[in-house]
């Protein structure tokens, strides 16, 4: 990827893992640059909600099912962004997106409506996630949507839903005042601005394993926190693209593989 010269210059950090046949691999390349900071003018404006927690029921008693209510055009949740890097460091935070990723519902739960987190808040957060699976777990890994929820709920004492996707339940579930996670992959998300997008599209070790936090929606279809690279902040993509890149992630990492689905992460009632 080139840039004019009066473009900022894009730090691209690439880590080549050299496997015992001799095959090369990129863990992952990731971008950032005041010069591709998004432009978020166009995006919906930010709406406050009061999210349904849930109650506990007789289960004896049947509870009918209300019908579904009409959803807004177009919805944004006030959910801060940042990067995998706060401050810079990519080769540092290679494997931090699920962390990054928490580190955002987890302001917007604790009532945070600040556009971007601080950096140094939000490098200290990523490095206590980090230390507590090494601790907890043994190691810092990828994880999948159980694995993700779990660290949720044992870190910071949330509850989570492992649920299938659709583009209404997502849209539901925004609107409900709840963000929506999603395994992909980088590439797949169709986003130009990661480094080696066009020479190395879908190529795996380019694009690789990654977590987006879906905040909103309008017409032009879903509104992303993608802390993968600066422009990830509002980026749109459609509810097909979506799915391709939910797909190309269980294509690539069979391990982490749980089909189309979506983590949802909120406070216990």
């Amino acid at each position: 990827m080139q840039f004019g010269a009066a473009a900022k210059v894009l730090l691209l950090v690439v880590v080549v893992a050299v496997s015992a046949a001799g095959t090369v691999a990129v863990k992952h390349a990731i971008g950032s640059g005041a010069s591709n900071a998004p432009d978020l003018s166009r995006l919906p404006p930010v709406t406050e909600v009061s999210p349904p927690l849930p109650s506990p029921t007789d289960a004896s008693t049947p509870t009918p099912s209300p019908s579904p209510t009409p959803l807004p055009v177009a919805f944004r949740l006030g959910v801060p962004f940042t990067t995998q890097a706060p401050q810079g460091d990519w080769a540092r935070h290679q494997n931090s997106c699920e962390e990054a990723n928490l580190l955002m519902v987890d302001a917007y739960w604790k009532g945070d409506r600040a556009s971007t987190l601080d950096p140094a808040t939000a490098e200290k957060g990523i490095a206590d996630l980090v230390a507590w699976q090494v601790k907890t777990w043994g190691s810092e890994d990828d994880l999948t949507n159980q694995r993700l929820g779990q660290l949720a709920a044992e870190f910071y004492g949330y509850q989570y839903e492992v649920a299938p996707i659709s583009e209404d339940a997502m849209k539901r579930s925004i609107a409900n005042g709840i963000p929506v996670l999603l395994g992909v992959t980088t590439h797949g998300l169709g986003n130009p601005h990661y480094p080696n997008y066009q020479a190395h599209y879908l190529q795996p070790g380019y694009s690789v394993s990654h977590y987006i936090t879906l905040v909103g929606y309008d017409d032009q279809g879903f509104i992303l926190n993608d802390p993968g690279i600066t422009p990830g902040h509002g980026y749109h993509v459609l509810y097909d693209r979506l799915l391709f890149a939910i797909d190309n992630l269980d294509q690539q990492r069979p391990t982490l593989n749980e089909g189309r689905v979506m983590l949802l992460i909120r406070p216990k009632p």
